[in-house]
C-alpha cells in the first residue's frame, strides 16, 4: 500500500502562482519552477531535485482524487512506490543500487501533478 509523507509546501498556495508551474529539465539541477507575488515583490522559486531517474506529469483534466489529496501544493515522498519498483527494475544492474532514490509528488493548481524519481529534493530560495 502506498503511503504519503509530507516533506515540504510551497511558499504561497498556487493558486496564488502569477506563472503556472512546469518542470525545467535543463541545467545539472532539474527543477519544478513557478513565481509569485508577495508583499507587491515577485519572486521565483521552485523544488530541485537532484540525480533525476525518471519525470512523469498528468494534466489536471487527467487527475484523480489520490494525484490530489494530501499533495496540494506539498511535496510528498511516496513510500512503497510501483513506479519506483519498476524504474528500479528497468535500471541497468551496474547503476540500480548505486544511489538511494524516491518517488515524490506534487499537485499543483491549474496545472496537475508533478513526479519525479530522484535521490533527494531542495526547496530553491526565493529570488527577487
Amino acid at each position: 500500500m502506498n503511503t504519503k509523507k509530507p516533506l515540504y509546501t510551497v511558499p504561497v498556495p498556487s493558486t496564488n502562482f502569477s506563472t503556472e508551474a512546469y518542470w525545467d529539465g535543463k541545467g545539472v539541477l532539474p527543477a519544478i519552477r513557478f513565481s509569485y507575488e508577495k508583499d507587491d515583490m515577485q519572486y521565483r522559486s521552485g523544488i530541485a531535485f537532484g540525480r533525476v531517474l525518471a519525470f512523469r506529469k498528468r494534466a489536471e483534466r487527467c487527475c484523480k482524487p489520490w494525484h490530489i489529496e494530501g499533495t496540494y501544493d506539498t511535496l510528498v515522498e511516496i513510500e512503497n512506490s510501483s513506479w519506483l519498483e519498476e524504474m528500479r527494475a528497468d535500471t541497468a544492474e551496474q547503476w540500480r543500487d548505486k544511489w538511494p532514490m524516491r518517488h515524490y509528488m506534487i499537485y499543483l493548481d491549474s496545472v496537475g501533478c508533478f513526479e519525479v524519481i530522484a535521490e533527494s529534493w531542495s526547496a530553491l530560495p526565493d529570488e527577487k
